[in-house]
This record gives structure tokens, C-alpha cells and sequence, in this order.
């Protein structure tokens, strides 16, 4: 059985695009970027895990889903030894994310994690779990970032970053783009985008795939946390979900 910090640490960055891992030369404004999608379609995905070329026998989903004008965004890893759950809910328009909350949660081989934000916009506050801090105008969160990502991609930038808040404060997520490609998948074959995320360490690496028929939505990732740590996930499964009247 691989040990906890194996397993954890690949998991905890699948979120950062998520839909890319849950870091600015900063692109273009959030509001530059064109109206793509008009209207983000609520859909599930399913995911398999592989670490260090080992099936963990643990199942990701990403759901996303629409309740009046709140999205929600919820990324689930499961076995019957380890959870990991991340929600965020945000409202959309014109490709843009605006973050109201967003939680993580993880428990498992004896250990549990969590953290919390909420986003004041009136007063301007990330209200963490682990601090207090100023919010930045186009401040996002770890599972809402995956979000914007996808219209970056579709506009084909070469590189791109977002500011996130996080539990104990502001961080920066960069990606540079690494081109197209024909990716096999156990849920088909896609024309997919690939972008690579940029570490300050020097080892570590996360490389994304998302798929042009389905609005750029995350198909793979793979993950190298250092020299010994390597993690994938990859699709399984992908449906459209109905709207909420």
C-alpha cells in the first residue's frame, strides 16, 4: 500500500486547473477575455488514478452544477481509506468567475486536513481558516480557477495566470501553453489542449489536457511532485447534466 504523502500530495494538485493543480504574469484581464462559454453547461466527469504506475483503486468526479445564478463546482477523490472533497460556489459571466466560497476536506490513514474561505467582496476581505487577508480585484479560488482556465485556452494564449486565495493567503497559479494534440483516453479519443503549470521547484510539474468538444474540460493531468512522485488521472466517463428551470 503506498503510503499517505504518496498518495496525498499528487491528489491535492489535481485540482489546481482542474480542471486544472489546486499559481502573476498576469494575462489579460479576467474581463478582456471573450464570452467563452456563454454559459458554462453543467456536466460530470469521472477520473481514474494511477500513482508511480500503481491503479490506487481510487475514483475522482467532477461535478459542475447551476442553482439560479450560483455555480457550483465539487471535486471528489474516494476509496474506502482515503476522502478528498473540494467545493466551490461562484457566479459566471462573461467568462469570468466571481468566488463566494470554497472548502477542502481531507481524511484518511489517521490523518485529517481542511480549510475554508469566504469572499467578502464589499469589504474587499478573504476570510480564510488559517487567516485574515485583503481580496485583489480578479481574486479566485483553487476549484474556480479550472473555470477560467478553460477560456484561456479556447482563445489559444501562449501563457496565463490567475491570483488565488487560499486558506492562509494569496497565491499565484502560471501556465504556459504546450500546444494540441490527439489524446486517448478511457472515455474516447479528444483533440486536446495541453498546458503545463510552472513550479518554482524545480522538479515539480502538472500538465493538463482538455478537450475542444467538450468546452475545454479537463480530460487528463499528470502530476510529478518530485523524482520518486509521479501521479495521473485520467477520463473514464463524462455526461451533461440537465439545468436547473
Amino acid at each position: 500500500m503506498a503510503n499517505h504523502t504518496v498518495i496525498t500530495r499528487p491528489l491535492r494538485l489535481l485540482t489546481g486547473l482542474m480542471f486544472l493543480a489546486s499559481q502573476s504574469l498576469f494575462a489579460e484581464s479576467a474581463g478582456q477575455l471573450p464570452p467563452f462559454p456563454v454559459a458554462l453547461q453543467p456536466a460530470e466527469a469521472e477520473y481514474r488514478v494511477v500513482v508511480n504506475g500503481i491503479p490506487l483503486g481510487l475514483n475522482a468526479t467532477i461535478r459542475l452544477t447551476q442553482e439560479d445564478q450560483d455555480y457550483q463546482l465539487h471535486f471528489r477523490i474516494e476509496n474506502r481509506l482515503f476522502q478528498h472533497e473540494e467545493v466551490a460556489t461562484f457566479r459566471w459571466h462573461d467568462c469570468t468567475a466571481r468566488p463566494h466560497h470554497y472548502r477542502h476536506a481531507s481524511a484518511g490513514f489517521g490523518l485529517r486536513r481542511e480549510g475554508e474561505i469566504l469572499f467578502d467582496w464589499q469589504d474587499r476581505e478573504a476570510q480564510g481558516s488559517k487567516a485574515i487577508y485583503p481580496l485583489v480585484d480578479d481574486a479566485l479560488d483553487a476549484l474556480s480557477v479550472a473555470m477560467m482556465a478553460r477560456c484561456n485556452m479556447a482563445r489559444g494564449d501562449a501563457a496565463f495566470s490567475y491570483p488565488v486565495a487560499e486558506p492562509d493567503g494569496m497565491a499565484h497559479y502560471q501556465y504556459r501553453s504546450l500546444g494540441e494534440e490527439n489524446l486517448e483516453t478511457p472515455a474516447g479519443e479528444w483533440d486536446a489542449t495541453s498546458v503545463e503549470r510552472d513550479y518554482p521547484e524545480r522538479s515539480k510539474r502538472s500538465r493538463f489536457w482538455a478537450a475542444r468538444e467538450l468546452d475545454y474540460f479537463m480530460v487528463r493531468m499528470d502530476h510529478q511532485e518530485n523524482l520518486f512522485v509521479r501521479g495521473r488521472i485520467e477520463m473514464t466517463s463524462f455526461r451533461y447534466l440537465a439545468t436547473t428551470p
